[in-house]
């Protein structure tokens, strides 16, 4: 169970909340760097972990953390582990879209499953766009990429301190809205079955590890911010004015 949390305490954890997402999108996103790896084992990542995580997960990830070196082979099984679950479609393969996992669309007059760039991929694009989100012209995935939507929760964390640094209650409040709102109707809706497919193809600890920890903050984070703005509606798409930089 997750303490009520006042907004006065948000306001303290958005840069560890705004750090993790940081980390959870590029760990689904590139292939995992000797400095990437050996981060989590820095005071900083157990403090966030600490602050963000149930006690027994932070534990878990403190224990896997002291199994982490910085030679060159590990780095590269992780390259390799992250290439064949993520970018090669093969045996290991794991399509991280949200739409493969929770779209139906019909073709040929029968309902199909596991098909990309459905209503998700649409539905998300549209709070990007509420929220200005900058996608860089150099990104060529698709809008529900995991590691994007992780990305966008990152992104809401920046605006959240920017919006308490200058005392404007009504966009920071919008602000934990949206990021209620987006994990509510996507991020939540998903992970759990990501974090399964994971678990099925890889016996790998770090993208287990991840995969966990994938799950249990965006969970958590979602309860916490529910207990700050009061319990989210679900709808897939905002309903609200635009947050303005």
């Amino acid at each position: 169970m997750v303490e009520a949390v006042r907004g006065a305490e948000m306001v303290k954890l958005a840069p560890a909340r705004r750090c993790m997402y940081r980390f959870l999108s590029s760990a689904f996103s590139e292939p995992p760097t000797a400095e990437a790896l050996a981060a989590i084992r820095s005071d900083l990542f157990r403090d966030w972990a600490e602050a963000l995580l149930s006690s027994g997960t932070a534990e878990a990830l403190r224990r896997f953390s002291e199994t982490v070196d910085r030679t060159p082979e590990l780095e590269r099984q992780a390259h390799q582990e992250f290439m064949n679950l993520f970018k090669v479609p093969g045996g290991q393969y794991v399509t991280p879209y949200e739409s493969v996992f929770r779209d139906e669309r019909e073709v040929a007059g029968t309902s199909v499953r596991g098909l990309l760039m459905g209503k998700s991929a649409v539905d998300v694009q549209k709070w990007y766009r509420l929220a200005a989100l900058d996608i860089s012209d150099e990104y060529k995935d698709l809008p529900d990429h995991v590691g994007l939507e992780f990305s966008y929760l990152a992104c809401l964390c920046d605006k959240e301190q920017e919006f308490a640094e200058t005392g404007d209650e009504g966009k920071l409040q919008r602000t934990w809205e949206m990021q209620r709102d987006f994990l509510a109707a996507h991020v939540v809706t998903w992970i759990e079955q990501l974090r399964d497919a994971i678990y099925e193809k890889s016996q790998h600890a770090y993208f287990r590890a991840v995969a966990d920890l994938a799950v249990e903050f965006a969970q958590r984070d979602l309860a916490t911010l529910e207990s700050v703005v009061e319990p989210s509606r679900g709808n897939s798409i905002p309903e609200y004015g635009e947050v303005e930089t």
